[in-house]
């Protein structure tokens, strides 16, 4: 044991394995040879195909190196105006257009319960359009602007084609008209407009920025992580989010075959990530109507 093999054993066990070696044997020595190679001390195993690769490491300063947020654009007003956006898809009517610079409503119908008599539709056409909008700071990175109406005033944040209405969680009470409202929800595209043809696109796209959503999460996180409030804050508007967005989505038209309402939500979030981290903010705006993206 311990000694060095003769020539001529050597050459005998040479022999033998030309005699006893199958391609199964061979495999298995592969195989083997592998293991032992992940198993060696420092070893290190390969990096999964889309995993980030530089996450962990220590910068060039010896610091560690934070996850960098995917930074999507704040949607343009553009996005918006001369289309017809109801609430739910179904409910509510909204118009925007321009006049030079500003951004204003051209048409407002709200449809809601009658003071009355409960249970009774009503539909109040606003009068007075065009009304003026007023922007407002906002640290969600997406535009927000106020409607004032004597009646039922609200703020609303731009998102791709629709709009996020907060109206801390009110209705609206229009003694004149008889009516009550709530203009709290998405306003988007309306229920004759998805196209079956293009679920499966919407579906993905949400996918995909349920992923961007994820990965600008864990970059605040990563950055935070070390300071145990703010950590927590981050976790639980993170985790609240999902059930606030299922309270806004669960009666928009066809949402079960689409996903339309969560695509634009899930986006106002992503967006909303990526404003903090930019920002320095370590926490969300508090909104008690709307889910973290917009509010």
């Amino acid at each position: 044991m311990g000694g060095t093999i003769r020539p001529q054993k050597l050459e005998t066990f040479q022999r033998y394995l030309k005699l006893t070696v199958t391609p199964g044997v061979v495999l298995f020595f592969i195989a083997l040879e592998a293991h032992a190679q992940l198993a060696l001390p420092g070893a290190v195993a390969p990096t999964p195909v889309g995993a980030n690769a530089s996450s962990g490491k220590k910068s060039a300063g010896g610091g560690e190196a934070h996850m960098r947020p995917v930074m999507l654009k704040a949607p343009a007003e553009e996005t918006i105006i001369g289309k017809t956006l109801k609430r739910d898809g179904l409910g509510s009517e909204i118009e925007f257009s321009r006049n030079g610079a500003d951004l204003q409503v051209a048409r407002l119908i709200f449809i809601g319960d009658r003071l009355s008599r409960s249970g009774e539709q009503c539909r109040v056409e606003v009068s007075g359009a065009p009304i003026k909008l007023v922007a407002k700071e906002s640290l969600t990175g997406l535009r927000r602007y106020q409607i004032e109406l004597p009646a039922c005033a609200f703020n609303l944040d731009v998102l791709e084609g629709a709009v996020l209405v907060s109206n801390e969680g009110k209705a609206c009470e229009m003694k004149s008209s008889d009516c009550r409202a709530d203009p709290s929800g998405l306003w988007g595209m309306t229920e004759g407009e998805f196209d079956p043809k293009k679920a499966a696109d919407m579906l993905a796209a949400r996918a995909d920025v349920e992923k961007t959503m994820r990965g600008n999460f864990r970059a605040l996180y990563d950055r935070n992580k070390k300071e145990k409030e703010i950590r927590n804050s981050i976790v639980r508007e993170q985790a609240g989010f999902s059930s606030r967005r299922e309270e806004i989505c669960r009666s928009y038209a066809k949402e079960s075959e689409f996903g339309y309402c969560a695509l634009r939500l899930t986006e106002a979030r992503a967006i909303l990530l990526g404003a903090q981290f930019a920002s320095g903010s370590k926490a969300a705006e508090p909104n008690k109507t709307a889910p973290p993206p917009a509010h």
